[in-house]
């Protein structure tokens, strides 16, 4: 049996690498990605990092498990392993594909699953924030529901310009104080 203070130090370790982590990637979304403009809102560098080191690492486990087998072999392992390696190439797919940059009454966005569109800011129907999931949620009268991530880079940008020209009664309470949070240069916690 474990002692308590190993385990005790194993978390600890965990939740220091945790957030020496995510303090990095939160100061990476702070600095844009060279060439683009500040009006185009993307994942950091940062992102493709991580992305790239969960899917080696984890496809390296889930190899390793099915090559050198515990006495009783099980496939549970080694697809646990995949799920993990799928997150991070997730993550890759993520900063490749998606975009937003910002136009003069509105968005043109490229998403991981759909093709490319825009949004005018006179179309939005309704804005909310989700704190659990960080990131803003932008709806249009025609259905359409477009979802920003608190980690992209130009995030600023983007409430000011939600701000500027999306009527405030279609801003969820909720949204508006994260908003101008946001606008003035302190984007949502991507931590906790």
């Amino acid at each position: 049996m474990t002692p308590w203070w190993a385990q005790g130090l194993q978390w600890g370790l965990w939740w220091v690498v945790m957030g020496l982590l995510m303090g990095w990637l939160a100061r990476a979304r702070m600095t844009p990605r060279p060439g683009q403009g500040r009006r185009v809102l993307q994942h950091p560098r940062g992102i493709l990092v991580l992305g790239a080191v969960t899917t080696g690492l984890f496809g390296a486990a889930a190899l390793g498990s099915v090559l050198f087998p515990d006495k009783e072999p099980s496939l549970l392992i080694p697809a646990i392993f995949l799920g993990f390696a799928a997150m991070g190439a997730y993550l890759v797919a993520e900063f490749y594909r998606v975009w937003f940059r910002l136009e003069p009454g509105g968005m043109r966005y490229q998403t991981l699953t759909k093709k490319p569109g825009s949004i005018r800011w006179a179309e939005v129907s309704r804005l909310h924030y989700s704190p659990s999931m960080k990131w803003f949620v932008v709806e249009a009268r025609s259905g359409t529901a477009i979802r920003v991530s608190a980690m992209l880079i130009g995030l600023p940008e983007f409430a000011r310009s939600v701000l500027a020209e999306v009527p405030r009664a279609r801003i969820d309470a909720g949204a508006l104080p994260v908003l101008e949070e946001t606008a003035a240069g302190s984007p949502p916690s991507i931590w906790g």
